[in-house]
């Protein structure tokens, strides 16, 4: 989003990309500037890779020094969370900036600031969710050894060039952004842990099964995500409205996503269920280099809206069965 743009302005800086990131983010960061590292699974061996960079930089001096990290809290597709406390070590050890990305997860459900240099966040998803106005957010946080740098330089760089009805609109949208935050994390919890009885990953679920993986904020590393989780043991945990699945073939991809009676669309955040071939649209050209990171070409990206559970539940188990038909006409 344009607040990452201006970042990369901002900072000028030689930055590392951690976790799978939204396509723009990364192309961005490789396209201007001095270039960027990107470890792209956002695991405990990519956090040991960090530590061993920003190490052997400072031992030879080999290369410019890191100077900024960039997550996304979870990350897009894959709703990985990173590990927010060791990085916060890692980033006052080696004096870089973190900024993260909380869209996904959003600041109702979780509180990034206390680890962040920098906090961004599109206000045209769910903070708006009527998707008829755009925005975003960029939060300097007060802590920060960095932030009266930051702030300096954002002070003479900044032009508000916000058009006044589109703040207007902005404002009557968020009104009931808690509200709908609530209905929407119940909905993908609810959907989730329906679909995930009937993937490979319960036990108990038949062999035949087509549905392979769900990824969702409380299957994916959660004890990453629970640090920053606002109101862990109240309601349904609050992990968000965003999952993807993946499935054992192609084919009961293809049937399933055609199947799914919701809207089709590229976004997210929308107060309506809104489904895309996530790899398909934003990795078309490098299937195979997504793939590496675990982003399957067949992975559907789900981002749950405000209709009622049971309609939902019954949509989704449709396209399921159509899927698995699949799998019995072979």
């Amino acid at each position: 989003m344009h607040a990452e743009l201006e970042l990369v302005l901002i900072i000028d800086i030689l930055p590392f990309a951690k976790s799978f990131p939204y396509t723009d983010t990364l192309k961005i960061l490789q396209k201007w500037g001095p270039g960027c590292h990107f470890f792209g699974h956002g695991t405990t061996p990519d956090l040991e890779a960090l530590r061993s960079k920003l190490a052997d930089i400072k031992r030879t001096g080999s290369e410019p020094a890191i100077t900024a990290l960039f997550c996304e809290f979870p990350s897009n597709p894959l709703l990985r969370s990173a590990d927010l406390k060791s990085l916060r070590a890692l980033a006052d050890e080696y004096e870089f900036v973190i900024v993260v990305d909380e869209t996904v997860g959003n600041f109702v459900n979780v509180e990034v600031a206390s680890w962040a240099d920098v906090v961004v966040s599109s206000l045209t998803k769910v903070f708006s969710g009527e998707t008829n106005v755009m925005g975003g957010s960029l939060v300097l946080t007060p802590h920060s050894k960095f932030y009266s740098e930051l702030k300096t330089t954002l002070e003479g760089v900044y032009e508000d060039h916000y058009f006044p009805e589109d703040a207007i609109y902005m404002e009557r949208n968020s009104r009931d952004f808690r509200h709908r935050i609530s209905t929407i994390n119940d909905n993908a919890y609810d959907l989730t842990e329906l679909l995930l009885s009937k993937s490979l990953m319960d036990p108990s679920a038949p062999k035949s099964t087509v549905l392979k993986y769900v990824y969702y904020p409380r299957y994916v590393t959660h004890e990453h995500y629970a640090v920053a989780q606002r109101f862990p043991t109240t309601g349904k945990g609050g992990f968000g409205g965003l999952f993807s699945l993946t499935f054992t073939t192609p084919e009961a991809s293809k049937a399933f996503f055609d199947a799914l009676e919701c809207h089709k669309g590229p976004s997210l955040g929308t107060n309506f269920t809104l489904a895309c071939p996530y790899t398909l649209l934003a990795h078309y050209l490098e299937l195979d280099w997504a793939n590496d990171f675990g982003v399957e070409a067949g992975l559907v990206r789900v981002s749950v809206g405000l209709e009622e559970i049971e309609a939902l539940k019954a949509s989704f188990l449709r396209a399921l069965d159509a899927a698995q038909k699949t799998a019995e006409s072979d």
